[in-house]
């Protein structure tokens, strides 16, 4: 059972997801408003699986911020709540809508297959962005690396403990291509390059409440000597309030001070890198995914065709099952860092 510290953190979760989705939503309709007017620019649309944190909030403006700035005429984007079977039925109702490009973030990546063929039985190329799908026809899918970004964090977390002693992976769902390459990366890393440290797996679904969960009942049982944050922009708020109740949220160098290192790049995450309660931010190039996601869309209704190779912009188009995918660069951030305008988080 909670106790009453961790059920005001799981309150705050729903706060917090509260806010962001008002203020994107606000944000989308403010940004839709003007260019769905220019009748003689294509319409497109955008689905997103999930619309309940910063990040897919930031990610989703970015999207439509970019597609509306380049005369594309984009729909206001639906919200399939985290459900799946909605999501197939949000793009098949804009497939209704006559639109001539889709842009998604599959919430799980095989579930979507069914709506990414209804697409291409429609002739309307699609593009995924962060997220990919495991199949249909993609045009383009604009994500990072992720097996890379896992990799990087288990570099991090095995220099901050040595090469040894037990830490927690507070992973996303393994259904979705994000999640498991996350998850593999930083599995075979530590396999590979850190066999003395133990690892302790615990699935979030991409869920607030459950990360809180988790992290309450290892912390609160097991001597945990660092953790790790599948996507600060879900988990950090809950699971700080969690170290918190437990006396371990201090600074590095301080008595108590637990490593951890997380992935995304939200502007929390940064902030507590500065304080020095985060030890390392793996960023997602958010800014990225609306530019090159909304390119893509364009140069698939203009009929344009990619290969193979280094794209034009500093990053690899590679073949990710049977579909290209573009694998935009996430770097890094400490305290050296931290202070890049250019990050996300720092916007």
């Amino acid at each position: 059972m909670q106790d009453r510290k961790g059920a005001s953190a799981l309150q705050l979760g729903k706060h917090i997801g509260t806010v962001v989705i008002a203020g994107a939503m606000l944000a989308l309709s403010a940004c839709s408003a003007g260019p769905t007017s220019n009748t003689n620019s294509p319409t497109v649309g955008f689905s997103a699986g999930v619309l309940d944190n910063p990040f897919t909030a930031g990610l989703v403006a970015s999207v439509v911020d970019e597609a509306n700035a380049s005369g594309l005429n984009m729909l206001p984007a639906s919200n399939a709540a985290g459900d799946p079977g909605k999501q197939v039925t949000d793009v098949n109702t804009l497939i209704s809508q006559g639109i001539k490009g889709l842009v998604t973030i599959p919430r799980d990546s095989d579930a979507i297959i069914p709506a990414i063929e209804a697409a291409n039985t429609a002739n309307i190329p699609v593009v995924t962005v962060d997220t990919a799908a495991n199949g249909g026809k993609i045009y383009m899918n604009v994500r990072a690396d992720n097996v890379a970004m896992g990799t990087s964090v288990c570099e991090q977390i095995g220099k901050l403990v040595g090469g040894k002693g037990t830490v927690l992976e507070l992973h996303g769902a393994l259904s979705t291509t994000s999640g498991f390459d996350r998850n593999k990366g930083f599995t075979d890393c530590m396999t590979a390059k850190y066999p003395g440290v133990e690892v302790i797996r615990k699935d979030t679904n991409w869920d607030t409440a459950k990360a809180v969960e988790n992290a309450q009942a290892v912390l609160s049982t097991t001597k945990i000597d660092a953790v790790f944050l599948a996507s600060d922009s879900v988990m950090l708020n809950g699971v700080q309030t969690v170290l918190e109740n437990q006396g371990k949220w201090a600074p590095a160098g301080q008595p108590g001070h637990l490593p951890l290192v997380t992935i995304d790049g939200s502007k929390g995450s940064l902030d507590a890198i500065r304080s020095g309660h985060v030890d390392a931010v793996i960023s997602q190039p958010v800014d990225l995914y609306g530019k090159y996601g909304v390119q893509y869309l364009k140069d698939a209704i203009a009929g344009k065709e990619y290969k193979v190779g280094p794209s034009d912009h500093g990053s690899q188009i590679v073949d990710y099952k049977g579909n290209l995918a573009d694998m935009l660069p996430s770097p890094v951030i400490t305290k050296d860092n931290v202070d890049d305008r250019n990050l996300w988080g720092n916007k």
